[in-house]
């Protein structure tokens, strides 16, 4: 007869139920999935300890899901998959590394009987996931997976934070034969513990960073990723609002403060936020807050900043620091801890508000060349007057996802002309420094589960809504009955590619697509599902929509205009071309 899997022998426990128990203790009651026989332990036992498993459609799918609620809560997620899911969510993975995202990645694999042989669906999945991840590590003995969880837990956690890969072989999970207690030893450790560690800025050079803002007549702050995940935002909105320092966020990064602020000036890029090119021409102090000197600010150099300016980095550790090298002062802090250390100081001076008034006119000022899009009633939706209608219709708790390439840029341009209506917003969440286009339904499912008493809506294209997993996210969302509003601006195109290949080329190929009526296949599927044309028509949709309970979808069919982001790119691969 079969082996009784049930239950285990008295004293003993199985590796699911040991590895579920390591999760559950640190306050885990989620976790992100797509069932599997090598994972069936797992999963079985989560419905012991009462940890809520999401089952995709698609181990890419879990993966982003995972990543946007950790993102979201600030707070460690799980995701696990069997060997060939660990492929597709490696994905999931990059996203999580650039942005900063702390889930433990569980990826179970062949068993150790026949290692280094060839063994079903055997890979090295730790070796292949290294470089991306904080840690990485494939557990050598069952009885040492809470040890290896707890460690994992720990780097993810702390700052900066991030994804680690735990690749766990079948046979420890199938294993009846694991002691039900620790194996009694000199010291042991509390799998409760959830300790996140602050380091705190060292007292000279706390002084040397206040000198430099002293001296300076026109400081701004870059609000890096690490002020989010440090949950320094208000700590930092009310810091830069007594002293007038005007706040800035890159390019192709999450949003670390409410973009409402009055402070907040927008993305620093020269062509979506005219008002950035400020920095480079006027400002003499940057206080750049847990952020790297990389693509997104075009590695600390012209023409998003001036040689002229001191640069001050703050980052959680000095393996970081070591990227900024451009940097006149390096401090090694926890961003939330440095700004505590500043404030407490109480040896900042105000600044001129004329500082922060030049910016918010400039600011207004380059929108001006936008508005005849809004006065523009007829003819195909303009994406400008989609996302400006569809921020209209959201509260002060709603939160916005953006994705997508042409559109995601219209809707940072929507955010800017949103900036002065001066209504506060629940947040708006994109996808991190890696751009992984097609993350956005995913992250708005994820968020809207995060959150029920909030409206989430998500803006996205038809391009990026058909890359994985852009479909099955809604079938997550109809499975769990999510309130979760996704809008597609459907132009039947990948609009970013196209007008790069015509611009540079003056020819185009393999960017067109068919104008498929999304919102059919969605209504099909069971959402409840509508199609706008009409510009005047967009707010009455859109409220309908997140008035419904349960899933909805909109697909506009909008025209394909370039963004300006689009010639920026366009500048930007014309002048790095290798002759």
């Amino acid at each position: 007869m079969p082996k009784d899997l049930s239950k285990a022998a008295e004293g003993k426990i199985s590796g699911g139920h040991f590895l579920a128990r390591a999760i559950k203790a640190k306050g885990v009651d989620q976790i992100f999935t797509l069932c599997g026989g090598f994972t069936n332990p797992l999963l079985i036992a989560c419905l012991d300890f009462g940890i809520d498993v999401v089952a995709t459609r698609n181990e890419m799918e879990a993966g982003f899901l995972a990543t946007a609620t950790a993102r979201y809560k600030r707070d460690v997620t799980v995701c696990v998959a069997e060997p060939s899911g660990f492929t597709n969510y490696i994905s999931a993975v990059a996203e999580a590394h650039y942005a900063g995202d702390p889930v433990i990645f569980i990826g179970v694999s062949s068993n150790t009987h026949h290692f280094d042989n060839h063994g079903f669906k055997e890979l090295p999945q730790a070796e292949v996931v290294r470089s991306m991840t904080k840690y990485s590590i494939e557990v050598n003995e069952a009885q040492r997976m809470p040890w290896f969880f707890d460690k994992a837990f720990d780097i993810s956690a702390s700052h900066p934070t991030g994804p680690v890969q735990l690749t766990v072989p079948i046979n420890f999970l199938f294993t009846a034969q694991i002691d039900d207690k620790a194996i009694p030893g000199p010291r042991e450790f509390d799998p409760k513990r959830r300790k996140v560690h602050r380091p705190w800025p060292n007292p000279s050079d706390l002084e040397e960073a206040v000198s430099l803002l002293n001296q300076a007549k026109r400081p701004v702050i870059i609000s890096g990723q690490d002020v989010w995940h440090s949950g320094a935002e208000d700590h930092l909105m009310d810091f830069a609002a007594r002293k007038h320092i005007p706040v800035f966020t890159p390019f192709t990064h999450l949003k670390s403060v409410d973009v409402t602020h009055p402070l907040h000036m927008g993305l620093l890029e020269y062509h979506q936020n005219p008002c950035s090119r400020l920095v480079s021409e006027e400002c003499d102090v940057i206080l750049m807050l847990g952020e790297k000197l990389a693509f997104p600010l075009n590695q600390g150099t012209a023409p998003l900043f001036s040689p002229e300016s001191s640069l001050i980095s703050v980052n959680a550790t000095s393996r970081e620091l070591s990227s900024n090298m451009l940097a006149d002062v390096r401090i090694a802090s926890d961003v939330r801890a440095f700004i505590e250390a500043l404030d407490k100081s109480g040896d900042v001076n105000e600044k001129d508000e004329e500082w922060v008034r030049k910016i918010r006119e400039t600011r207004k000022k380059s929108l001006q060349v936008h508005q005849r899009v809004l006065d523009d009633c007829d003819g195909p939706i303009h994406p400008l007057r989609l996302c400006i209608d569809v921020l209209g219709c959201l509260g002060e708790k709603d939160i916005l996802v953006v994705d997508g390439g042409d559109i995601a840029c219209w809707a940072e341009i929507a955010i800017n002309f949103w900036a002065f209506e001066g209504r506060p917003l629940g947040g708006v969440f994109a996808p991190g420094p890696w751009e992984q286009m097609g993350t956005g339904p995913a992250f708005a499912t994820a968020i809207q589960m995060a959150t029920p008493s909030a409206n989430v809506v998500l803006i996205t294209g038809d391009g990026s809504l058909g890359l994985a997993p852009g479909f099955t996210p809604m079938e997550t969302a109809i499975d769990r009955k999510v309130n979760v509003t996704m809008i597609v601006a459907n132009n039947a195109q990948w609009g970013m590619i196209r007008e790069q290949q015509k611009a540079m080329w003056g020819r185009e190929i393999g960017t067109r697509l068919r104008d498929v009526d999304y919102h059919k296949i969605f209504e099909a599927a069971g959402a409840f599902s509508q199609s706008v044309t009409d510009p005047n028509d967009i707010k009455e949709t859109v409220v309908r929509a997140v008035s419904h309970e349960g899933p909805a979808f909109i697909e506009a069919k909008t025209q394909g205009v370039a963004s300006p982001i689009t010639q920026g790119l366009i500048e930007m691969r014309v002048r790095t071309a290798i002759e």
